[in-house]
């Protein structure tokens, strides 16, 4: 069929003198066929995608085409571009696909080459399910439903509160976006005190003196980093829920929870934990308004490895004071403050002088990421 149109239209052509010898004829394809017309479909749908733009084909068509509509979809209104082609001005337009499934005929528009359909998602789709799970020290521990926004407080009554055991004040709430950002601190963490110790393996020995600085230094971040290792970031998330639920209901401690998180109310506990760089480490009971510096005795005080300007505290809460104030998170001085149930002070190692400034910073930090880590693993069932 194709000779009969090319020879009428050469002759067409010679009739009208627009040959001359030696010219040549190019036919250009078909453009339809070279670049067929197309529309997108995106969102809820089972299989969204780009679709071959048929005959009359309208937004009825498209949805049928992808797979239909997830169970996620919003019927109320879709959302359906139309971009500027051929002189035509581009337009966006909202579309009730619950008209259109319904037969309106007004709703179900014609698709035009290069439209983008969207079909929204219902709103709140994503918590459905959403969860969290109470453990400990309440009268009803288990798992959860919960609703967009629903706050602590609220889970806890419906656990019907706590039980006569409970210490609220060392609650520990555990988040999987919070370990997901801690787990790249630790690891990064762990990096620079590897770094530090292979620079440290590379100083000189030029005496005796300075071997066994460069050994015992060597020692100090192989102990640091064993103790990193063995505690990874649990994903802590600081709230401060002390006493009656009534006393902190829709305050600042009140938090909103999200799904997978874990509440875990530990036992009540009479002592304080005195650990690190001290005569006899050990568990101190507790007694009321007594310091920092007075739990630091009842442990037989510093020995002569000791930083004393290094000394911390991690609260129950798991909040921490440091006498370094190195943050603006950490401010307080351990020694003086007056300690809590449950409390832990850390003493740590002096760090040596190898000559880098940043040495004995950086082991102070990572001694203090390993000890929150083991006290909150202690306290962890």
């Amino acid at each position: 069929m194709a000779q009969p149109k090319r020879v009428a239209l050469l002759v067409y052509l010679a009739m009208d003198g627009g040959l001359v010898p030696r010219d040549r004829l190019l036919i250009q394809r078909n453009i339809e066929r070279v670049a067929p017309p197309t529309v997108d479909v995106h969102g809820e749908v089972v299989k969204p995608g780009r679709y071959p733009l048929t005959g009359n084909m309208r937004v009825e068509d498209l949805i049928r085409v992808s797979g239909g509509l997830k169970r996620s979809a919003d019927t109320s209104v879709a959302d359906l571009t139309r971009y500027p082609i051929g002189g035509k001005p581009g337009e966006q337009l909202k579309v009730s696909v619950a008209s259109v499934l319904n037969g309106d005929a007004a709703e179900d528009v014609p698709l035009h080459n290069g439209d983008v359909l969207t079909i929204r998602q219902v709103p709140g789709w994503q918590d459905l399910g959403a969860s969290i799970t109470v453990r400990g020290e309440v009268q009803h521990p288990g798992s959860y439903g919960i609703q967009p926004g629903e706050r602590l407080s609220s889970v806890l009554r419906r656990a019907d509160g706590y039980s006569p055991e409970a210490f609220p004040y060392g609650a520990i709430l555990m988040r999987a976006s919070v370990r997901d950002a801690e787990e790249k601190s630790h690891a990064e963490l762990v990096r620079r005190v590897e770094a530090q110790q292979a620079n440290i393996r590379l100083l000189p020995e030029a005496d005796q003196d300075q071997k066994n600085a460069k050994l015992t230094a060597i020692a100090q971040t192989q102990a640091t980093l064993d103790q990193l290792r063995l505690s990874p970031p649990i994903g802590r998330l600081v709230i401060h829920i002390d006493g009656p639920i009534e006393k902190w209901t829709n305050t600042s401690a009140d938090i909103a929870l999200r799904d997978g998180d874990v509440l875990m109310i530990p036992k009540k506990t009479g002592y304080v934990l005195v650990n690190g760089q001290v005569f006899n480490p050990t568990a101190v009971s507790y007694r009321g308004g007594r310091s920092g510096k007075w739990y630091l005795g009842q442990a037989g005080g510093l020995t002569q490895l000791a930083d004393k300007k290094g000394i911390f505290v991690i609260r129950a809460d798991g909040s921490v004071i440091s006498a370094r104030n190195q943050s603006d998170f950490w401010a307080g001085n351990p020694l003086n403050a007056a300690l809590r149930p449950g409390d832990t002070m850390v003493v740590p190692e002096k760090a040596l002088n190898i000559g880098n400034k940043n040495w004995t910073a950086l082991l102070q930090t990572a001694q203090i990421a390993s000890s929150i880590a083991l006290t909150v693993a202690a306290t962890h069932p």
